[in-house]
């Protein structure tokens, strides 16, 4: 038996090295890694939901203190801050984590918060078509955001410096381009 150190997830899949990036297991790692193959051979899925698919993965298998983990992890929990509580579309993300990593803040490491009561990859995977898969990435995206309570006054701050403090007004000029399901 195989569990993620982070997650939960148990398996009875025990191959393989864990991934380096990220603070999962062998197996949990295969099985996100199927899940961006799915979304990658469809434009449906990927339209909808990929970001967040991205983003809830790197924020529930955090762990790294290095500059780069410390980086990429902050720059997923502000976009997901962004999906979840302004109702920012997913299309978006690609383009405001080059905004976010151009005016980047001072980032510093925060504690992960235990994630092993939230859905998985492997609640998402089973999903049957586009419209089933984004609803189980954004409840999955909304728990994940939820377990870094904690962190959220500082992943808001750094939004209001990375995106000029202008996070309101631009929350909700993005939401009226929010790519339509």
């Amino acid at each position: 038996m195989s569990t993620c150190p982070s997650c939960g997830l148990t398996t009875s899949d025990t191959g393989g090295d864990p991934p380096v990036e990220h603070v999962a297991s062998a197996a949990c790692y295969r099985l996100y890694g199927e899940l961006l193959a799915r979304d990658y051979s469809d434009p449906d899925y990927y339209r909808r939901a990929h970001q967040m698919v991205v983003d809830a993965y790197a924020a529930q298998h955090a762990g790294g203190t290095s500059r780069r983990e410390v980086q990429t992890v902050a720059l997923c929990l502000m976009t997901l801050c962004l999906f979840c509580e302004d109702g920012i579309s997913p299309a978006e993300g690609p383009r405001l984590h080059q905004q976010m990593a151009a005016n980047r803040p001072p980032f510093t490491w925060l504690p992960p918060p235990p994630q092993q009561h939230l859905l998985t990859v492997a609640d998402v995977l089973p999903a049957r078509d586009a419209a089933e898969h984004e609803r189980l990435v954004r409840r999955w995206a909304g728990q994940v955001w939820q377990a870094w309570a904690p962190h959220h006054a500082t992943i808001r701050h750094w939004n209001s410096q990375a995106l000029g403090g202008t996070v309101g007004p631009q929350a909700k000029e993005l939401r009226t381009r929010r790519s339509v399901p």
